[in-house]
């Protein structure tokens, strides 16, 4: 985790050198709710681009355990185009094992790790607010794995499927 922090933050500043020196800085802000782990769940995300070709978001939401949250960067293929397909790398939530009554409960979990993935950046409106659907592949602790494997078996227990893959979708408003 300390070594996909550290390189968000030198992509970050990074960005921040090359747009300063850039003739065209455009740089954009936006803001959102959405559904998906880049949203933390149920909840919200802020992307900032320092560079048209280059953002950083956190998210934070309900993931129906407890907060989720995901902190990431992306890489705008055709950011000037009215559909962008872009590339998604993030760390944080990538799945919950919640439990409804007393005896499921011990099962409760949350994973963290690394998710990878690509979305669209599609562009509506005059002030370039977006559409962003999402395909993310998770990469789930084994901590996490040997607990879904543990409430799987358990006679007492009905779990849902863990999906290998994961859709994420949200409204972005650009701020400036």
């Amino acid at each position: 985790m300390k070594k996909f922090l550290l390189c968000i933050m030198l992509l970050c500043v990074g960005s921040a050198a090359f747009a300063q020196n850039s003739e065209r800085a455009n740089k954009k802000f936006y803001i959102g709710p959405g559904i998906g782990f880049d949203y933390g769940g149920l909840g919200g995300k802020v992307e900032f681009l320092p560079i048209k070709y280059v953002g950083v978001f956190a998210g934070a939401g309900y993931n129906l355990l407890s907060v989720g949250w995901n902190v990431g960067g992306t890489v705008k293929i055709l950011p000037d185009k009215v559909v962008s397909p872009n590339i998604v790398v993030m760390y944080g939530y990538n799945a919950a094992l919640t439990g409804l009554d007393s005896y499921a409960k011990q099962y409760n979990m949350t994973s963290y790790g690394v998710t990878a993935g690509i979305n669209l950046d599609i562009k509506v409106g005059k002030k370039g607010h977006k559409i962003s659907p999402g395909v993310f592949l998770p990469f789930r602790s084994e901590k996490f794995k040997e607990n879904y494997k543990k409430a799987e078996d358990d006679p007492n227990m009905t779990v849902s499927f863990l999906m290998p893959i994961t859709f994420s979708v949200g409204f972005n408003f650009a701020l400036f």
